[in-house]
């Protein structure tokens, strides 16, 4: 036991209606979890990705690239950047802005409103969009590369089935 108040939480798991090993996996699972948070919120791996392939961007700029990546075709815009990023309007105009005058993004002419203004990644922003991937990959290949497909395959599936707990229960409490 790692944790001071880990036996009451154990003791309220299972009172929930969980086995004990069950309790004791969730609670490692809670731990693994805030973990990977803390990684995410210091944007550990995007810093790692722009430090070793020397990229003369920041990690604004590669939430930009990301958050373009997987926008709508052809669609997005200042507001969904914002929206994406979680960030006001203000803010991802500005990010926006400096992303455009260093040459990673451009803004179109909406192809569905000619009063909206669209964004898209130039090359040069898709170069690097692309850059960063692959690196990220390869750390994920190196990380994981030893661990047998079974395994590999199983926790793939499970960590899917698992990230939609959460959907799961903000549909729940919307209907609560």
């Amino acid at each position: 036991m790692t944790h001071p108040d880990e036996k009451s939480h154990l003791a309220h798991l299972v009172a929930l209606g969980m086995s004990p090993a069950s309790a004791a996996a969730t609670i490692k699972i809670d731990g693994v979890m805030a973990h990977i948070r803390r990684s995410m919120a210091r944007r550990e791996m995007g810093r790692l990705a722009i430090k070793a392939l020397d990229l003369p961007i920041d990690v604004a700029d590669l939430d930009i690239l990301v958050t373009l990546e997987m926008a709508p075709e052809g669609e997005a815009t200042v507001g969904y950047i914002a929206e994406r990023l979680n960030v006001d309007p203000s803010r991802a105009s500005r990010i926006v802005a400096d992303a455009v005058d260093k040459g990673l993004v451009r803004r179109v002419a909406s192809q569905a409103d000619a009063r909206r203004i669209g964004l898209e990644l130039t090359e040069t922003g898709r170069s690097h969009a692309e850059s960063v991937r692959r690196y990220k990959w390869g750390v994920f290949a190196e990380a994981l590369g030893e661990w047998p497909e079974d395994d590999l395959v199983t926790f793939a599936r499970l960590f899917e089935r698992f990230s939609g707990w959460v959907a799961e229960a903000k549909e729940k409490a919307g209907k609560g």
